[in-house]
């Protein structure tokens, strides 16, 4: 754990150990948690792979538990939440990462102190997740199993009509990183380190009809840590507006620009320069009181020469993709990066207790070699949340990617069938 995260808990103790004794009545404390648990399975990978590699099937129980608590007295507040993520029947799958086991960590631990002035909201101190705009670039995760987490500092602020926050942050690693070590579902704490830092300001209008995110990311190589060197700097322009009463419409388009290396190899040492850029826009309509329709689509920049001394691969930092691309953890979509993905989404929800989403995407990469294919398949996707009760969600999806000619190659060049269940029981 580092240092920051450290001396947040240091700060909940006190409080909690000094204020409660003498002002037990102006110490309020709130708890709250969800339990989930998730079958996924999948034939046939949908990237080129071969059978020695990865099983045509592949099957997988994941559990994840988040336990959090909020202590507030006058106008400082202490939260604390440990989340504990595991994978079950994944025989191995080299496709399992640190990104969906991360067994027994504190997520969140910071103090805060709010209403420092006029314009000042707070000022957090400690290891927090965040969620910013679209989530693109940096969200709390809700599929995936396990969630980013960030030490450092955020002020909160308002002006002129606008929320800001300005924010340095050392993005925390997950640890243990080694395949078996995550296989077995083994513990070792995360931890951040002082050579990769993400710092910027990310502004919305009150309306939110306008959000704004900027990004610098630096990083460089030690014993512990090795990195693509990335020291890059990412905006984000985000417009949304209604019109005609029940037409909405969105666009989000970001640039990056920098130096990085093509991989984090200690071998590689040659800097390149960064230029890339992604879009995503959608424009929809209320069809009636339970069912809005949209259509969408992604783009995002891709190398086609990795020799040209630049990278156009665009870097989605610690943001996320689920809700635009499809199922991660096991299912494993695509990447928002050389891609181009034109497409249809339905939500409806029916009272408080269905909820149901149909999607389709074409997909092609956005650069190829000159005479490879680019064509990446078409993929439907289905996911319907059934609210049993107040505690209880249960939820049933899948998705079917019919391949492209890109993909039709290695052992299974056959199209992804995907599926999932799940329940999550969640208390407050």
């Amino acid at each position: 754990m580092g240092k920051l995260s450290i001396s947040a808990l240091g700060a909940l103790i006190a409080i909690t150990s000094v204020a409660a004794p003498v002002y037990a009545e102006s110490l309020a404390f709130n708890y709250s948690g969800s339990l989930r648990v998730r079958y996924e399975t999948l034939n046939n990978p949908i990237f080129p792979t071969s059978d020695n590699v990865r099983t045509q099937t592949n099957e997988r129980i994941s559990t994840r538990i988040r336990l959090k608590g909020d202590a507030a007295y006058g106008n400082w507040r202490a939260v604390a939440e440990i989340e504990d993520s595991r994978a079950y029947l994944d025989d191995n799958d080299p496709t399992l990462k640190s990104s969906q086991v991360n067994t027994l960590e504190p997520v969140q631990l910071y103090i805060s102190y709010h209403d420092v002035s006029e314009y000042i909201d707070s000022v957090t101190v400690g290891r927090v997740t965040l969620d910013h705009g679209s989530r693109r670039l940096i969200g709390h995760t809700r599929f995936r199993n396990a969630t980013n987490s960030f030490e450092g500092a955020l002020v909160d602020a308002r002006l002129t009509g606008w929320h800001l926050r300005g924010f340095y942050l050392l993005p925390v690693a997950r640890f243990p990183s080694g395949s078996a070590s995550i296989d077995d579902n083994k513990r070792a704490l995360d931890k951040s380190f002082s050579n990769r830092k993400l710092f910027g300001l990310y502004a919305e209008s009150e309306d939110k009809a306008w959000k704004v995110h900027s990004y610098w990311l630096k990083e460089s190589d030690s014993a512990e840590l090795a990195t693509k060197n990335r020291d890059i700097f990412t905006l984000s322009v985000d417009r949304t507006q209604r019109f005609f009463n029940s037409w909405k419409y969105n666009i989000e388009a970001m640039v990056q620009t920098g130096h990085a290396r093509q991989s984090a190899s200690a071998s590689d040492v040659t800097d390149r320069n960064v230029k890339a850029w992604m879009i995503h826009s959608h424009v929809g309509k209320q069809l009636n009181k339970s069912t809005f329709l949209r259509a969408e689509v992604e783009a995002a920049s891709g190398d086609s020469n990795s020799d040209d001394g630049t990278i156009h691969a665009f870097d989605s930092l610690y943001g996320l993709r689920r809700f635009d691309f499809g199922p991660t953890d096991v299912y494993q979509t695509f990447p928002r990066s050389n891609i181009l993905a034109p497409g249809l989404r339905s939500v409806t929800k029916i009272s408080a207790i269905h909820n149901i989403m149909v999607g389709y995407k074409a997909l092609w990469l956005h650069q190829v070699p000159e005479g490879e294919e680019d064509f990446l398949g078409h993929q439907v996707e289905f996911r319907w949340q059934y609210q049993v009760s107040s505690q209880l969600q249960f939820s049933l999806g899948g998705a079917y990617l019919a391949k492209g000619n890109a993909l039709e190659t290695g052992a299974y060049p056959d199209n992804s069938a995907y599926a999932f269940t799940g329940l999550m029981y969640t208390f407050k």
